[in-house]
Order: C-alpha cells, then structure tokens, then sequence
C-alpha cells in the first residue's frame, strides 16, 4: 500500500492505493510539514487458502475515520478503453451498491456523470481513470479527512493498466477493484496477510480477477462495525 499523509491546518489527506499481485513489497510515504519519510516493508508471502473462504473467514481492519453522513458520488466516464458511459457508470455503480445492500444505512448516492478528475479537493466526490506515478498501483482512494470525520473522497483508476467491464484476462477489472476501493471509503483498511486472500478488502489484486466484486464476511463485518447491519 502507498500512503501519503498530507496535514493541511486542520484537514489532512489519505491515499490509499492496491496494489498488483506481482510485487512482493509494500512502501509507505508519511508527509508532514516538518519532515518527508520513507518507510519499505517486505511482505512474506504465506500460503493462500486453496479454496475461497470468504463466506467464513470473519477478518476485517478498520481506518480511524469513515463517512458520518451519505456519500454522494459522481462518475467521471471519459476512458480510452472504448467502454461507453452507460457501460461505466452502471458498472461501479454496482460496486458501490455491492456495499450498500448490506446495511440499512445508505452509504453511497449516486449523483451523477462529471467532467472533474480524482485526485483533488474540489468539494465532490469522484470516481475516474488517470495515470498515477507508481506503476505497481492499479487505483488510488483520496480521503480528506478532519479528526474522525470524512469530508471527501475520490478515486483514481491507473491507465498504466488495461481495463475490462467483464474480467477479461490480461485487464484489471472495473467492478472487482472498484468494489475494493469503495470499501476504503466505508471506512475498511487493507488486509495483507494471504491467509485473507479471498476477501474483497485484501489489498492486492491481479490480471481478469473478478471474485471481489462480492463481499466476504469479514467485508460485512467491518461494514457493519461502522454503519451497522
């Protein structure tokens, strides 16, 4: 996981980003006003569980601040992949209520298509493809955030990569990631250990994978730890 802590007075910014299954390290960036550190950890790979366990498997880590209120949500759906803007839109508005359906509090409302980009605080909340400069990273979740409140968030699709709508080998696809990143902005963390390999929170992620466009259990359960059931 890349992440960059940026204070800006009272409101700070988190980057929360997957990464590809191929890399076997995770690097973290802290920056403050005072200082810029680099911290690089090797991930020991352990075995994965043979079989998907999700429906069983009850892990889930929670990030220290989450939506208080709905999060409205707009689609930038200008791609080079030729996916046309219904094909979009419908698309991650399924990973969105992939979530939602799973508690009584609705977390996400979709307002609508935009021409804004992910990436900069502009007051709304967005969703679209751009080029991010570690290569490694499939997409990227911006949170700014003020003590335990979110107050906006976006999310980057890398064009590094080649996209599918429909898990297309050699693609990443848009649904499995898109549904991952939108656990980020529920208030989940990202798990590293293999042994959650088959949740959807589990922060790598490979070419034509698909099974994270569905929650597992320990998914809900931190779902659910913040919005209830």
């Amino acid at each position: 996981m890349v992440l960059e802590v940026v204070k800006m007075k009272r409101l700070k910014v988190l980057i929360l980003s997957l990464l590809a299954l191929l890399p076997i390290f995770a690097m973290a960036a802290a920056v403050s006003a005072a200082e810029s550190t680099i911290h690089e950890e090797t991930i020991v790979i352990y075995a994965i569980p043979p079989e998907d366990d999700s429906t069983t498997n009850p892990h889930y880590k929670l990030l220290a601040f989450h939506w208080y209120t709905t999060i409205n949500y707009w689609i930038n759906p200008s791609n080079r992949y030729g996916f046309s803007t219904s094909a979009v839109v419908n698309t991650i508005k399924a990973s969105a209520n992939t979530w939602d359906v799973e508690t009584n509090f609705q977390v996400f409302n979709y307002k609508g298509t935009t021409y804004r980009t992910a990436g900069r605080r502009d007051g709304y909340n967005v969703v679209s493809w751009g080029y991010y400069y570690y290569p490694g990273v499939i997409a990227v979740t911006y949170i700014w955030y003020s003590g335990a409140q979110i107050v906006e968030s976006d999310c980057r699709m890398n064009t590094y990569f080649k996209w599918s709508l429909s898990g297309q080998a050699g693609k990443m696809d848009v649904q499995n990631i898109m549904t991952h990143e939108f656990g980020h902005w529920c208030g989940l963390a990202d798990l590293y250990n293999d042994v959650d390999y088959w949740l959807t929170m589990y922060g790598y992620a490979n070419y034509g994978e698909t099974y994270k466009r569905t929650l597992g259990l320990g998914d809900i359960n931190g779902l659910e730890a913040v919005y209830g059931p």
